[in-house]
């Protein structure tokens, strides 16, 4: 039997007398309500015994660091392999790429296991794909690793026109978007730098006058690089 502090009982009694003189017919509806919540309410503290701070728990869990991404180029496929820290609370690892940085989309899933993962993306995509790994905790939130460009790619980034420069201007062909370029002598010293703030396609660069020489010019992206050489001839 429940036991009922005394004060309640007293309330419990003044309540009925009050709704069997005025609804005489809803008086057996008010008995089996005041008698029954006390004793839901008693079975659902039972049942959350063990969780009596449920907020605390949600906090305790933390996203898995990310270590050692390489995303590598094979005949058919790309190998993306990556090892993982604090993954207690992870439930899966989803591999993503993008080709322009911004679009990404799935291509397949590892669950949680041991701490070191190979993933085998098989395409015949021939562009230099971007990649990430969408962390899947056990409360169903999400986080991000770094992204990194495929390594062993066929095609750069940014390829340039002409190498061999008579002119003020060289032209660029942005597959993915450059956020800065920088423009180096031979022996290191930086002669120029631009920021570009993410534009792609199709880039003329105007640059300073440069004396005769082999010059570097190297462009930017959300964990990428890409360097070309060409010629200051006259």
């Amino acid at each position: 039997m429940t036991y009922i502090p005394y004060k309640i009982k007293v309330m419990r009694k003044a309540i009925l007398q009050t709704v069997k003189a005025t609804f005489p017919l809803l008086a057996g509806f008010f008995i089996s309500t005041l008698y029954i919540q006390p004793s839901f309410a008693q079975q659902y503290i039972i049942a959350n015994k063990d969780n009596t701070r449920p907020e605390t728990s949600r906090q305790n869990s933390s996203p898995a660091i990310i270590t050692s991404f390489k995303a590598e180029k094979f005949n058919g496929y790309n190998e993306i392999s990556w090892t993982a820290l604090s993954e207690q609370g992870t439930r899966k690892f989803i591999v993503e790429y993008s080709a322009d940085a911004v679009n990404f989309q799935s291509a397949g899933q590892v669950l949680s296991t041991d701490g070191k993962y190979i993933f085998k993306h098989y395409t015949q995509d021939t562009r230099p794909l971007i990649y990430r790994v969408k962390i899947e905790e056990l409360t169903g939130k999400f986080s991000y690793s770094p992204e990194i460009v495929l390594d062993g790619k066929e095609i750069p980034p940014v390829s340039i026109y002409p190498t061999i420069v008579t002119g003020s201007v060289i032209n660029a062909n942005a597959e993915l978007p450059v956020q800065r370029l920088t423009i180096t002598s031979v022996d290191g010293q930086q002669q120029f730098a631009k920021d570009l703030n993410g534009v792609s396609n199709f880039i003329p660069i105007v640059i300073p006058a440069l004396g005769k020489g082999i010059y570097f010019i190297t462009f930017y992206g959300n964990g990428w690089k890409s360097s070309s050489r060409f010629l200051i001839s006259g």
